[in-house]
């Protein structure tokens, strides 16, 4: 009896040996699994981490170049007043969202557009400001011109009509209206527990594209009912239309995806504008220009995934 009961205790050992070995097993695979993880995890995070630093620094570079057009052009602040209230605008919204301690790729993403855009709204802000110090050199010259023909009454009636045409210039540039906080965004009506409209960034779920802008303040601007164009452009580089329509801009016709009547009053005024083509939506990055009386106000970008 005493053999067979150790007999019987070699075999249980030997189980045991056996259930603690696959025990091992498991453990060293679930900690591999773990490590290996982590060590992804690590991986995105720094590159995260690199792509903020270099998010950083393009908009750091995009601040000083902003700062020197408004340090070196204090003359014309006057007439760049609402231009520089929507850089800062979009400078805060833009500081706000990198100060964030992680980025997620979507934060990313969201602040590589909203980069990209402020690059373009910094080169728009460059050449406004050349064409208004060509508008006053133009002035200069003239008036250099006038004070040297005096003696000619005919002379002096011609210059005087080219400096009233001139001034009718530069005051029909100051009238023009400006769009900022513009926001484009993909929306879908849903139909659960009554209609209501819900955001979405995904392609496939988009039905219309939601544009909302604020034409600003301006006081010396005509005031009366506004003919507002919306030209969204696709990832493909082509507009987006669901019929041939057009408007001129800057003396060029252009076609437009929606356009909206607004009574302004030279006071801010709030729009909304949707826009609805035919069939899906790609996914990509959507290029959106406002138009009005001939001439560009504002532009923004959106990316549907």
């Amino acid at each position: 009896m005493e053999i067979k009961q150790n007999e019987k205790d070699k075999k249980s050992k030997r189980y045991l040996l056996i259930l603690i070995g696959i025990l091992a097993a498991l453990n060293v695979g679930i900690g591999y699994n773990l490590w290996n993880k982590n060590k992804k995890q690590e991986v995105q995070i720094t590159e995260l981490t690199a792509d903020k630093v270099q998010l950083e620094k393009d908009l750091q570079e995009e601040i000083a170049k902003f700062e020197q057009l408004s340090s070196e052009n204090q003359d014309l602040k006057g007439q760049l007043q609402e231009q520089n209230a929507a850089l800062n605008e979009k400078i805060n919204q833009i500081k706000v969202l990198l100060k964030k301690g992680k980025l997620s790729e979507a934060d990313y993403k969201k602040a590589k557009a909203e980069i990209a855009e402020l690059r373009s709204q910094i080169d728009n802000y460059k050449a406004e400001i050349d064409e208004l110090k060509r508008q006053v050199q133009q002035l200069t010259d003239e008036n250099s011109g006038l004070n040297q023909e005096l003696g000619s009454e005919k002379a002096l009636t011609a210059e005087q009509a080219r400096t009233i045409e001139s001034k009718n210039r530069t005051i029909s540039l100051a009238k023009r209206l400006n769009a900022g906080s513009i926001s484009a965004v993909g929306v879908r009506e849903r139909k659960v527990f009554g209609k209501k409209e819900v955001e979405t960034n995904k392609a496939n779920r988009t039905e219309e594209v939601r544009v909302k802008f604020v034409l600003n303040k301006n006081e010396i601007s005509d005031a009366g009912e506004k003919e507002i164009y919306v030209k969204i452009i696709g990832p493909d580089g082509a507009p987006i239309a669901n019929k041939v329509q057009t408007t001129k801009v800057d003396g060029t016709e252009t076609l437009f995806t929606e356009k909206k009547i607004v009574d302004y009053q030279n006071e801010k005024l709030e729009a909304t504008v949707y826009c609805k083509k035919q069939g899906d939506y790609p996914k990509g990055t959507y290029t959106i220009e406002i138009f009005t009386e001939g001439y560009k106000i504002g532009t923004t970008q959106m990316i549907l995934k």
